[in-house]
């Protein structure tokens, strides 16, 4: 639009001075023309701008990251042809929202033309950078003009559906969870079935002959060698598991850390729900109040991730305080405690300390493992002075590297 503003300035003085030097009247003629010819062009425009219509369609409000699938579409109810209708597009991603302060914001601007009683619709390539809520809003449709000179606003009262919300899911994770992982997760138990077999290793179900797809991890290897033939343990199906995740995004979170925290808790769902072990999820969700759901099956972890997407940003700690508070925690529970952002913090952090020293003591849980993003050894050994066992989301152990050198 600038560019056509432009020349047609460029047009208008050089008619002006051809008019004032050469007294033709062609000159005059070509004068009253370009003056004449933005208004009607404007007057043209009016009545397109009266009459379309626009919208917002989402095909799936579900997916995973990368290109959004959504389409704008409009439609010109007026007899004359529109030389561009412009989208003002607004993305906001929820995640890690502190009140009005988004950790990724974008604009985008999509245009084309429309002909006379037509209807387009137009898929925008906008990529998503992290996983999350994104928020769509058309901020403002505008009509151009034949020339370009002018962008006339079209009413919020034409738009249908103008505003919408897709929910990016985290990419998967790149590291496996083996069984002796699962295992230091606690998926221990009172009871075990006497008829079905499970994934806890810590318990065996029965022992049988090795059949082709069984996993390496429950060959029973010096039972194997006395026997002459591959033995498989089948483990135990903890009947009342007590497994418990709490999610806290911190204020100070990075994008990239929120999707590590999300990622890891989709991963170890994914895993405990394929060996039909029923674990429970803690946050704190947009309203500020603490939820708490059980995982039974892919219907619960999907409504459940729908929340998860939009974590608001928290202070530290304040999501462990009001799930001691409030939760519905036992005293067999052991709770995984998935933190994005700074985990530790120079000063400030007593109340964190002495909540963590009294969780056991206060019936919270029996056992803690506290899983920041990053975390240095310095902090890993401090936490766990403190009565928690410490590994980052990524699996790592922290000082695990510096026993191991030595």
């Amino acid at each position: 639009m600038a560019g056509n503003r432009i020349l047609y300035t460029y047009a208008l003085f050089f008619a002006f001075i051809l008019f004032v030097l050469f007294d033709l009247y062609l000159f005059h003629m070509l004068l009253i023309f370009l003056i004449i010819l933005p208004v009607v062009s404007l007057l043209a425009a009016l009545p397109m701008r009266k009459n379309l219509r626009y919208a917002l369609e989402i095909d799936d409000d579900i997916m995973p990251k990368g290109v959004c699938g959504i389409r704008l579409s409009a439609r010109n109810n007026s007899p004359f042809p529109c030389a561009g209708v412009r989208f003002t597009l607004e993305r906001h991603n929820a995640l890690g929202r502190v009140g009005e302060r988004y950790t990724e914001s974008a604009e985008d601007i999509v245009q084309f033309p429309l002909g006379p009683m037509r209807t387009h619709a137009m898929s925008p390539s906008v990529k998503m950078a992290h996983c999350g809520r994104v928020d769509l809003n058309i901020r403002r449709v505008q009509v151009l003009d034949t020339l370009g000179l002018f962008a006339l606003n079209v009413s919020p009262k034409n738009g249908a559906n103008p505003a919408g919300s897709v929910y990016v899911l985290p990419e998967l994770q790149s590291r496996s969870i083996q069984t002796d992982e699962a295992a230091d997760l606690g998926l221990d138990s009172a009871s075990y079935s006497t008829e079905k077999a499970g994934g806890d290793p810590s318990e065996i179900f029965q022992l049988r002959d090795y059949r082709e797809g069984d996993p390496r991890h429950s060959v029973h290897w010096k039972l194997s060698s006395r026997m002459n033939r591959l033995i498989v343990r089948e483990f135990g199906l903890p009947l009342n598991p007590s497994l418990h995740f709490l999610l806290e995004l911190r204020d100070d979170s990075s994008p990239d850390a929120a999707e590590s925290m999300l990622g890891t808790m989709l991963a170890f769902s994914e895993y405990l729900m394929a060996r039909d072990v029923t674990h429970s999820v803690s946050w704190i969700s947009e309203e500020g109040g603490l939820r708490t759901m059980p995982v039974t099956g892919p219907e619960a972890l999907a409504s459940v991730l729908h929340d998860l997407l939009a974590l608001p940003g928290q202070a530290r700690w304040s999501t462990l305080e009001r799930f001691a508070a409030e939760g519905v925690a036992r005293a067999d529970t052991h709770l995984i405690y998935l933190v994005a952002g700074s985990v530790w913090g120079t000063a400030g952090d007593e109340s964190g300390a002495r909540l963590l020293a009294t969780l056991t003591e206060l019936g919270v849980c029996r056992r803690l493992t506290l899983m920041p993003d990053a975390c240095d050894d310095a902090t890993a050994a401090a936490l766990r002075e403190l009565g928690c066992e410490v590994q980052r989301l990524d699996g790592s152990v922290p000082g695990a590297e510096t026993e191991a050198d030595a």
